[in-house]
């Protein structure tokens, strides 16, 4: 299959993505103290649209291109394309636009020449009587051919061209992912989230927005809404609602998911239990039984120990119902873990307990990742002491030996 042309649209599906989590970083901006942002439209007449709170507009049109590509200039048709639509926007809506951003992951060209994007608009925007420019200047052909092209006096392109602003992000088209984690953590009301849960709020918040930035409309048009006279300017209405984004709606996909939404799992004969049991000595036994070191057996003490702080925490902030419910959960992922890797190990040798502990130490490292989201912020080592417990309750064993009473003395 490696000899088959490429398919780009995983291309394209990559770099959209950088639009949607720039959007997005966009839209948080909301949730920040005194925000000037009202409102956040995707994918509505630019690639993003803010709404200040003084009624007034910014349009942004974001580029993309790999590290090792040349600079954006303003021969490129992708830059020249986007601001002669900048220009055509603010002669459309006269006074609603206090800026336009032409946004980049990437770097524009920078030489002090006409191909730069930067020097042409630095003079319209000090310079808009293009003063001191002769003729054949190049930011004056420059200008020029925008009007000509764009069917609009040359002062409305000047003054367009004056509200640019460029933000070069200098990063790759991936790393606005990791962004929008680090903002979200940013926000002072998520500052003690896990970063498991932040992540699942920026995947939540990347799918609101994918899904928000198609001409689709939710729900039966026809059935659920009255028929107005003019039909079409009023699904065009239940687009652009659809599109926007405000501080409620932010608020919400930014919301930890509450306990009792999760789905947890359970074991059968689960002993609730206000704390973590103090003493593992049938677990020492067990693991002493399997031919289990020293060593492994100290640090499975301090995985249980680990867990047994968790719990507490969990009692503290949750309350003891919701800390064993959690606890369930675990011993469930622990079991579960602890039965394939005796079932992987067992070789009827009464003693396979290190090679069993190795295993579950694998597997728990795999639970970890594949689980993440209903771990609430643990690791693999919580998984390896919640087995622990599980042997001090003799529901695992290190061995085929299942008698735990001191050997007899010799005669």
């Amino acid at each position: 299959m490696s000899d088959l042309p490429r398919d780009p649209g995983d291309e394209v599906q990559r770099r959209f993505r950088y639009q949607i989590n720039y959007a997005a970083l966009k839209a948080l901006q909301m949730l920040g103290p005194g925000s000037s942002v009202r409102s956040v439209y995707c994918e509505h007449l630019e690639d993003v649209l803010v709404e200040g709170a003084n009624g007034l507009f910014t349009g942004i049109q974001v580029k993309t291109r790999e590290l090792d590509q040349p600079q954006f200039r303003l021969s490129d048709k992708s830059v020249s394309g986007a601001l002669k639509r900048f220009c055509v926007r603010d002669a459309r809506y006269p006074g609603q636009f206090e800026r336009f951003v032409l946004a980049t992951n990437f770097v524009f060209h920078d030489n002090d020449g006409g191909d730069d994007v930067g020097t042409v608009l630095s003079c319209c925007r000090d310079n808009p009587s293009l003063e001191g420019l002769s003729p054949r200047h190049k930011v004056r052909k420059c200008l020029a051919e925008f009007a000509e092209s764009t069917a609009l006096a040359q002062e409305h392109v000047i003054a367009a061209l004056g509200k640019v602003r460029l933000e070069a992000r200098k990063t790759g088209i991936d790393q606005p992912e990791q962004d929008l984690v680090r903002a979200l953590g940013e926000i002072e009301t998520l500052g003690n989230q896990s970063v498991f849960e932040l992540y699942r709020m920026a995947d939540t918040i990347r799918a609101h927005i994918w899904n928000v930035s198609s001409l689709a409309l939710d729900g039966y048009v026809l059935e659920s809404h009255a028929v107005v006279e003019d039909f079409a300017e009023h699904v065009e209405a239940l687009r652009t609602r659809r599109k926007r984004l405000d501080r409620e709606l932010m608020a919400k996909l930014t919301t930890p998911a509450a306990a009792d939404d999760r789905e947890l799992l359970s074991i059968r004969e689960f002993i609730a239990r206000e704390s973590i049991p103090p003493g593992l000595g049938r677990m020492e036994l067990k693991m002493a039984a399997g031919g289990i070191g020293y060593a492994d057996v100290e640090q499975m003490k301090d995985d249980v120990a680990s867990l047994e702080r968790t719990f507490l925490g969990w009692k503290e902030k949750f309350g003891l119902a919701e800390a064993n419910r959690r606890l369930a959960h675990f011993q469930y992922l622990a079991n579960r873990a602890a039965r394939e890797a005796e079932a992987e190990t067992s070789t009827g040798v009464s003693a396979y307990g290190q090679a069993m502990l190795a295993d579950l130490r694998g597997r728990t490292r795999e639970t970890a990742i594949g689980e993440r989201d209903s771990l609430f912020g643990c690791r693999s080592e919580h998984l390896v002491g919640t087995a622990g417990l599980l042997s001090e309750e003799c529901k695992v064993w290190w061995s085929a030996d299942r008698d735990l009473s001191p050997a007899a003395p010799d005669a």
